[in-house]
């Protein structure tokens, strides 16, 4: 179920630290972190414009097709948008909606390993109906739509819009999540570590994914972030809101 906004920016030559770091935190290969589908964003470092939105299964994988560091016959690479965008600007923002890898779907990376599918008996078509692929089309349709609404058209780098079914649950409200994609404001929803401190520092990685849990029940059944805190509490055998504390959590900006 998803929850965490993990924000980023970087310049052309940082993409490996990019890949490097989806690829430690959401690997679609183990339990920990986060899963490898998601949601995310490029959007304008200086102007703070959303540019595309989109979902993938593997997270990875997609953002080195999107920078060039993958070849692929898929439609919607965006390698040829980041390359012009490059030649004007020296920051591209980046951020992704994650969700818990207990949400983790099938891919072709895991079929065999992770979730040891017999291959004599099992093809990767077999899961295209994965629940938690199908709500991964939904919530993008919900995001794309819900910005159409706010601006009366879709990102700019988008060519399409979302599923139907996400589009018919949108609403205007959910344009307050589009918005945390780029923006440095302090809500719960938003790690106040970007992409690459979490992977190089395992106490804001295990912070963070001990509050993904709070921002699951947020937002899955609207309750206030308090409230959502006393839910998780009972999970907190590593003593994470001590830490939270002790380093005055609340009051750390995001730095980009």
């Amino acid at each position: 179920m998803y929850g965490t906004i993990i924000q980023d920016a970087y310049k052309k030559d940082e993409a490996l630290e990019i890949i490097e770091a989806l690829d430690d935190l959401c690997s679609p290969n183990d339990h920990y972190g986060w899963a490898s589908a998601g949601l995310y964003c490029f959007w304008n470092y200086e102007t703070k414009e959303i540019l595309y939105i989109g979902l993938t299964l593997d997270l990875t994988q997609r953002f080195k097709q999107h920078n060039g560091y993958m070849r692929t016959t898929k439609t919607g690479s965006k390698l040829k948008n980041i390359q012009e965008y490059f030649k004007n600007h020296e920051k591209i923002g980046y951020s992704i909606l994650v969700q818990s890898p207990l949400d983790q779907p099938v891919t072709a990376k895991n079929i065999y390993n992770l979730f040891q599918f017999d291959p004599s008996i099992h093809e990767l078509k077999d899961f295209s109906q994965e629940q938690s692929k199908i709500n991964l089309k939904t919530v993008e349709g919900i995001l794309i739509e819900a910005y159409r609404r706010y601006y009366g058209s879709i990102p700019p780098w988008n060519k399409v819009e979302g599923s139907k079914r996400g589009r018919e649950m949108a609403s205007d409200g959910n344009y307050e999540l589009v918005e945390l994609f780029k923006t440095d404001d302090s809500s719960p929803l938003v790690s106040r570590f970007s992409l690459r401190q979490l992977s190089n520092e395992p106490l804001y990685e295990g912070i963070e994914i001990f509050l993904h849990g709070a921002r699951q029940i947020m937002l899955s059944r609207g309750l206030p972030y308090g409230e959502a805190l006393e839910y998780i509490k009972i999970t907190d055998s590593l003593k994470r809101l001590e830490q939270i504390k002790s380093m005055d959590y609340y009051n750390i900006k995001l730095k980009i």
